[in-house]
């Protein structure tokens, strides 16, 4: 008998059959990630959410932090997909794109988290092998988001574009756990009366990039 929750799994006979499983694991590490946060979830979790023995689970990954990194790939694929049907064409108006950029982010909030603990928790545990496409992968989405930049603002060098993309993320990955979008959605406790208090993301993160913007511009 499955849990409440628990997903229908079959083991894979094909290529087509082991993408599919592989997706499943994804979903069911998402939807774990969702009710529980990332520390709680556990291999075996991951297992029973699809009717699955941990031993075979083998099959497809090594740890959960495997299968966490292939979600967060997923993740910025999507971001990036998002900022092509969002972005076309040269900026014309820096504020309003400084907005837009901010709401992008905040359509992938989950990426955003899962980023914050990327190099500090989840790849001390991965696998060598999942790591490794990890970094090769985010360097292509990278490049395509070095190439929407330029076209954003094609007076930058791809160093430039580049550099945009790297201090925006930087900045976005360090905001972001602190902002009162994360916290509501943790459901961490917020003491406004308590030193400076906690911000929304938005009126932190605009400010900087206009700031970042005009310094790459000159």
């Amino acid at each position: 008998m499955k849990e409440d929750g628990a997903m229908d799994f079959i083991r894979a006979r094909g290529e087509e059959q082991k993408k599919i499983r592989i997706q499943q694991i994804v979903d069911a590490a998402a939807m774990l990630y969702e009710e529980v946060g990332y520390d709680k979830v556990t291999f075996s979790q991951i297992g029973r959410k699809l009717s699955f023995s941990r031993l075979n689970l083998y099959n497809y990954y090594h740890c959960k932090e495997d299968i966490f990194l292939t979600l967060l790939l997923q993740d910025r694929g999507k971001m990036v997909e998002d900022a092509r049907r969002t972005f076309s064409g040269a900026v014309t108006d820096r504020d309003a794109f400084c907005h837009a950029w901010a709401s992008l982010m905040l359509r992938h909030q989950r990426m955003l988290s899962l980023f914050s603990i990327t190099n500090t928790v989840i790849l001390r545990d991965a696998s060598s092998e999942m790591h490794r496409r990890f970094r090769s992968e985010m360097s292509q989405t990278t490049d395509k988001l070095i190439s929407l930049v330029q076209e954003l603002f094609p007076a930058f060098t791809p160093e430039q574009a580049l550099l945009f993309l790297e201090c925006e993320s930087s900045y976005a990955l360090t905001l972001y756990p602190a902002s009162l979008e994360y916290k509501n959605s943790q459901h961490i406790e917020i003491f406004p009366d308590a030193g400076r208090g906690t911000r929304n993301f938005v009126s932190l993160y605009v400010p900087f990039l206009k700031v970042l913007l005009k310094g790459l511009e000159k």
